[in-house]
């Protein structure tokens, strides 16, 4: 009877512990300078950072912060959503752009394939 409950008791475990680890659906995960980081606003460095993200949800952010910042986004940035350059001159490439891309202060580079144009503080568009 007790070997039965402790197998059982095993067996709970190995399903709820990846549950508990999983990211939550509503965070922002990119890699910033190779480093995996998951928040709902997430932030570069106030150096020079290489951000590398698959989508943004609405609500969310991405923000290079200092520095020439070369930050892409392979899927969609949702409605409500916003990718900042931040101060210094940055490359900025988003797939489908539903929310708000802009390039900030300095000489920005800003290229989105479909959806809303950047900001007009972006250069090249």
């Amino acid at each position: 009877m007790i070997r039965h409950a402790v197998r059982a008791l095993c067996a709970a475990s190995l399903i709820v512990t990846p549950l508990a680890l999983s990211t939550p659906a509503h965070a922002v995960t990119c890699t910033v300078n190779g480093i995996p980081r998951t928040a709902t606003n997430l932030t570069g460095t106030a150096g020079s950072d290489y951000i590398r993200c698959t989508s943004i949800p609405s609500a969310h952010s991405v923000d290079g912060l200092g520095g020439s910042d070369y930050i892409v986004v392979t899927g969609t940035v949702a409605q409500g959503a916003a990718v900042r350059g931040g101060a210094g001159s940055d490359y900025l490439q988003v797939n489908v752009n539903n929310g708000t891309v802009s390039g900030g202060e300095g000489i920005d580079y800003c290229r989105v394939s479909s959806g809303n144009p950047p900001q007009s503080d972006c250069e090249s568009r």
